[in-house]
Parts: structure tokens; C-alpha cells; sequence
């Protein structure tokens, strides 16, 4: 297998890390952390340690879930999972320094779209959702969702607002100036169903774009409707486009903007695995992103039981990535130990360059490690 150079780094080199120390697989063997983990001082210090104990070499910590921070921001509220933790509790900070005793990058995982899940606002007056109202999505039906459904999660920021693309890449540059992370990592960045935005904003945007491109007569024709969608049912094609270009605009500029202060720092994306539902009802256009040279790792989140289909998914992600290196998501939590530890070896096949799997917490906040075990033991790091 062809390695990629920010695969050496990221594995071999992490910045801040220690010259002595365990020289650990070039293998990615990564977990995502979410927010609900890392509450505690102890907790972020039990993540690391048994990620060193069962041979994990990268931890993808959430650091922005709901429009909030789990570390020392600069720009948005305290993430109210730490409430009751003294105000200098820092969880990125605690697992940063943890981590590079024992020679373990860690990623800064980001939310970028989903901001809210619950009909009860924020606490804090400047959460996004009370503070910028104005920001968030609308459906179809020009309404806000505020929690989850069939087809959304909850409350999510819209990407045609300049004012929050703006907002959001300070957020990434925050922490990539700010804590010595080996990368960051795009997460929510889609829309969640072809069923939003159509704030007033996107249709003004779209229409603006779209009269430049149609004669008088049909522009006279849009205009006598009294159809408040006109223009995203007479230009259906043209509409998806203009929403997939709002979500690569972010992650372009955001790529830019941390690599003119961090040159090295990776910055990675999870993604939808099938590329046609990326594309067609997320807005996700990753395949681009690749192409583009926009993504230094790629972590399709192929979250299915079958490893027939895993491996497809996987596959084509591979074949689409230029060289870039691609880490295989396993969804742990609804599959036994045995079935993870058969897709990693099916992804080590296909020439992926390593695996993440969602979460830690199957670990029960670290009381019960059986299945971390089970992983180290059934496939063991290549060395």
C-alpha cells in the first residue's frame, strides 16, 4: 500500500510529542470521542490511557457539538455538559496533555452545521440559536426545526449566511492556533435533507443567480407567481447545485484559512459512504472536495452490519481518493467485536489507511473494555 506523506506525519511525528516514547502502528486505529465522554477531568484521562492500553493510536475528539465548546473558546459557550465541572476544566487540554506522553495524535472533531436538539433553548444568551436566529436553517414550510426527526437532527446553520460562514471558520481557526491538535475534522457539514434551506435568504440568493442566467420573459413569468418556492421548482437541478456549492464553499475556505496558519495540521471530513445519497440529498459533494485537494483524510462513516456492503462502501471511497488517505468509520456500537475486527481486515484489504470507530463509548465511559479487547486482540496493530 501506497503511504500517503501526511499519513507519516499524522502516525509517526505528531506535533508536541515526546522523542521517546512508544513508536506506535503507521496504522490509523482511531476512535471518535463525543462530548458525553470527555465530562470530566478523570474521564478524558481514562479515554487516553485506554487508548494507549488497547493500541489505539488516534482519538477524534468532539470539541463543538451543539454550537458549543468542550475546550477554552474564545467565541462560543461552554458546552452545558460541564456544568457542574470548576470553570478551568478544559477537556481538550487535559486529553492533549495525556496524549502526548504516550504518543497519541488527537484530532479536533467540529460540528459545522447542527447546532440544537431540544425544544429547550441554550442556557447561555450567546448559543448561536439565541444569538443568531437569523442563522439557522428553515424547511420547505419556512420553519425552523429545533429537534429531531424522520430526516433532520435537530436545529442546523444555514451556509448561504456569509455572516456565519465567517463565524464558523474563526471557530476552526480557534482551535487550530489555539491547542497544538493534530488536525480538525469537518463533521455535519450537509444539509440535512433535500427538505431545507429555504430561508429567505437562500431564495433571494438563488433567485439573484438564477435571473442572470434566464431571459426577461421567463424572469417576468417567475415573478407574477405567487408561489413563495419559484424558483427551486422551475430549477430543481440548478437549486441542488447552488446548495452543494454552499457546503463546499465552507469547507474550501476553512481548509484555506488553517492551512495558512498550520500548514501541517491535517484537516479531515466524515462523510456520508454512499456518494450518490451524499450528493444528491445531503449536498456533500466529498468526491470534489478529494479531487480538489481540499481534504488531507477522508473517514467515510460506513455505520452498516454487513461487511459485504462495508467493503463497497469503503471501495469506492478508496478508488475516489487520489491518494488521500482513507479511514474506514465502523459503526461499533450496533455490531459485536467480532464483526468490527472482520471489516478491519476487510478495510486493510482494500488498502485503507486505517479504521475510526464510533465511539469510545462502547466502553461505557471506560468501566467495561471487552470490546476494545476484543478489537486489539482479533486485529492486531501491523508492525
Amino acid at each position: 500500500m501506497q503511504v500517503h506523506p501526511l499519513l507519516l506525519i499524522a502516525c509517526l511525528s505528531a506535533p508536541g510529542a515526546p522523542d521517546v516514547g512508544p513508536r506506535r502502528s503507521p496504522e490509523i486505529r482511531a476512535m471518535w470521542a463525543a462530548r458525553w465522554d470527555i465530562t470530566s477531568p478523570e474521564a478524558c484521562r481514562t479515554l487516553v490511557r485506554l487508548a494507549a492500553e488497547y493500541d489505539f493510536n488516534t482519538l477524534v475528539v468532539q470539541v463543538r457539538g451543539r454550537g458549543d465548546a468542550l475546550y477554552k473558546s474564545a467565541l462560543e459557550p461552554r458546552c452545558e455538559f460541564l456544568k457542574d465541572q470548576p470553570p478551568d476544566f478544559d477537556p481538550l487540554g487535559v486529553i492533549l496533555e495525556e496524549a502526548r506522553k504516550l504518543g497519541i495524535q488527537v484530532h479536533a472533531w467540529i460540528n459545522a452545521n447542527y447546532t440544537w436538539d431540544s425544544k429547550t433553548p441554550p442556557i447561555s444568551p450567546e448559543h448561536i440559536v439565541n444569538k443568531h436566529p437569523d442563522w439557522l436553517m428553515h424547511t420547505d414550510a419556512d420553519e425552523v426545526t429545533m429537534t429531531g426527526g424522520e430526516d433532520v437532527e435537530g436545529a442546523y446553520t444555514c451556509p448561504t449566511n456569509a455572516d456565519f460562514r465567517e463565524f464558523l471558520k474563526n471557530v476552526y481557526l480557534d482551535v487550530a492556533t489555539h491547542y497544538d491538535v493534530d488536525g480538525v475534522h469537518f463533521d455535519f457539514i450537509r444539509y440535512p435533507s433535500p427538505r431545507f434551506c429555504y430561508c429567505d435568504r437562500c431564495l433571494a440568493a438563488f433567485k439573484a443567480e438564477m435571473d442572470a442566467r434566464i431571459t426577461s420573459q421567463r424572469r417576468q413569468e417567475l415573478a407574477d407567481s405567487t408561489d413563495r418556492l419559484a424558483y427551486p421548482r422551475a430549477f430543481p437541478r440548478q437549486w441542488d447545485r447552488f446548495r452543494r456549492e454552499q457546503i463546499t464553499k465552507i469547507v474550501y475556505t476553512i481548509y484555506d484559512a488553517v492551512k495558512a496558519v498550520r500548514p501541517n495540521m491535517a484537516v479531515s471530513a466524515s462523510v456520508f459512504p454512499d456518494y450518490s445519497d451524499a450528493f444528491a440529498k445531503r449536498f456533500q459533494d466529498w468526491k470534489r472536495w478529494l479531487k480538489d485537494g481540499k481534504l488531507d483524510m477522508l473517514f467515510p462513516m460506513a455505520y452498516v452490519k454487513t461487511t459485504e456492503r462495508f467493503a463497497e462502501l469503503v471501495e469506492d471511497a478508496i478508488s475516489s481518493s487520489g491518494g488521500v488517505p482513507v479511514v474506514a468509520g465502523i459503526g461499533a456500537w450496533q455490531i459485536s467485536p467480532e464483526s468490527t475486527v472482520e471489516k478491519i481486515k476487510k478495510a486493510r484489504e482494500l488498502g485503507a489507511a486505517g479504521f475510526c470507530l464510533f465511539s469510545y463509548s462502547v466502553t461505557e465511559k471506560g468501566t467495561k473494555t471487552d470490546y476494545l479487547k476484543a478489537v486489539r486482540d482479533g486485529a492486531p496493530a501491523p508492525r
